[in-house]
């Protein structure tokens, strides 16, 4: 095992793995135990963000950051994020989810679970302290304007969309949609890059932005 490209981050020279405090899985993951520190694989076909590393993201500032995330679910992806990050905010709606989401939380003090509607980011604000970064993976058909809305209310250094094209509209073609949501997003933010995921996250693409 040895460090990857991306800080925080390691590899065995097939995939990716965070170093974790606990030699549990979180989904079902595998989990190697090396020297007496455990190391939880990052499996790019549950996780957008593992799958854009596999396809060679070059814009990867998670290390000692604090992540406002957005569409957290069960905390697959927040997990790993946690193992890396200082602080991770973890926004989801459905109380189903956030009942694993909290069991999580409850192991990981730095990761702190909220029940709330990303579309209104006044609700959690008591909660979240100027992040560094948002990361956005919202299954809604206005998931950039509430990528958007998030993204003017707390003024991120960085924003990473998980776009979901199918959700938002399932008659045009996913390229047509990037391309029509990267122009609204660019004529406020410089997009930094756009990769198209659908390899392992079909009709997706991840897109990273900067302030």
């Amino acid at each position: 095992m040895r460090s990857s490209r991306y800080p925080g981050v390691y590899t065995d020279g097939k995939g990716f793995y965070t170093k974790s405090k606990f030699k549990e899985s979180v989904y079902g993951e595998r989990v190697l135990e090396i020297k007496g520190r455990f190391y939880r694989r990052w499996e790019p076909v549950r996780s957008k963000l593992s799958a854009a590393m596999h396809l060679h993201l070059e814009n990867f500032h998670f290390k000692g950051s604090k992540i406002l995330y957005l569409g957290a679910s069960t905390g697959t992806t927040v997990s790993h994020l946690s193992d890396i990050a200082e602080l991770v905010w973890a926004v989801e709606i459905s109380p189903m989810s956030m009942q694993k989401l909290v069991h999580l939380g409850e192991r990981r003090d730095n990761i702190v679970p909220i029940l709330d509607d990303a579309r209104y980011p006044e609700h959690y604000a008591i909660f979240v302290e100027k992040p560094n970064i948002i990361y956005q993976d919202v299954s809604q058909r206005d998931q950039v304007e509430i990528f958007l809305k998030n993204m003017e209310f707390y003024a991120p250094k960085f924003g990473y969309l998980m776009l979901k094209t199918r959700t938002i509209d399932v008659r045009k073609k996913p390229k047509e949609i990037m391309k029509e949501k990267a122009r609204k997003i660019g004529e406020l933010y410089s997009i930094e890059e756009i990769i198209n995921i659908s390899k392992y996250q079909k009709d997706h693409y991840a897109i990273v932005v900067r302030k």
